[in-house]
């Protein structure tokens, strides 16, 4: 099962977009506009509209909150051993490279406040972003990161530390023991997705069930098919 279009939730609206253009929008799970144009609901269709519309809002946040808290798992325990390191060149350096390094993933799932985002994709695309992605980028990005620290730190430590060797592998000791805490981390959430993954794919299949009734009634939603069986070529 996967999302044809991406998904768009808010208190008000869920917007049905692909590359920034609304073409489906539903106003307080009662009105919808097609491409802009308001349309006129009977009865049936207005139930189905609700039924459909409170899917989203139930299915939607969940999906993007378990893909973004997977990444700030990882970006927390980086951004705390960087907090107080460095000066604040080297600080705002090693930010925008955790700022590059995670944009593309971020920008595939948005949670702000009580607005979210999920971009077109299937069940198994977000699979392998938490494990075939995801992971592995943060554990390069956190050793990166942790190796221009200790090596602003290396000239100081030498000079005010006399058992600097002992304080180099016990620095690196504590790399090792950041990554561990990041594939934990990470390893946490796949078991989650791959406990609720019976359960998503059956809300998406009721979504898409709800959704054919309301394009029986309404052809003009036929063009814009949200919940699809898999990822469209």
């Amino acid at each position: 099962m996967a999302f044809r279009y991406g998904v768009l939730i808010s208190p008000e609206h869920i917007r049905v977009m692909q590359n920034n253009r609304t073409f489906v929008q539903i106003n307080h799970d009662q009105q919808l506009f097609i491409k802009g144009e308001w349309q006129q609901l009977d009865a049936e269709a207005q139930q189905l509209l609700q039924l459909y519309a409170h899917g989203l809002r139930k299915f939607v946040p969940e999906i993007v909150s378990l893909a973004v808290d997977g990444v700030e798992v990882g970006l927390s325990s980086i951004e705390a051993m960087l907090a107080g390191v460095g000066n604040k060149s080297q600080q705002a350096e090693w930010r925008a490279l955790i700022r590059e390094t995670t944009f593309q993933f971020l920008s595939r799932f948005v949670r702000t406040g009580d607005h979210f985002y999920l971009a077109p994709q299937s069940l198994n695309e977000l699979d392998n972003f938490l494990n075939g992605e995801l992971k592995p980028q943060l554990t390069m990005l956190a050793r990166h990161t942790v190796g221009a620290v200790w090596g602003a730190l290396r000239d100081a430590l030498r000079q005010s530390d006399s058992n600097f060797e002992k304080a180099d592998s016990q620095d690196w000791q504590s790399v090792n023991q950041l990554m561990d805490k990041i594939t934990l981390g990470m390893d946490q959430k796949m078991v989650e997705l791959e406990a609720k993954s019976a359960l998503f794919c059956q809300r998406m299949q009721e979504l898409d069930e709800i959704e054919s009734k309301l394009q029986q009634r309404l052809p003009a939603l036929v063009e814009y098919d949200v919940v699809v069986e898999k990822a469209a070529p």
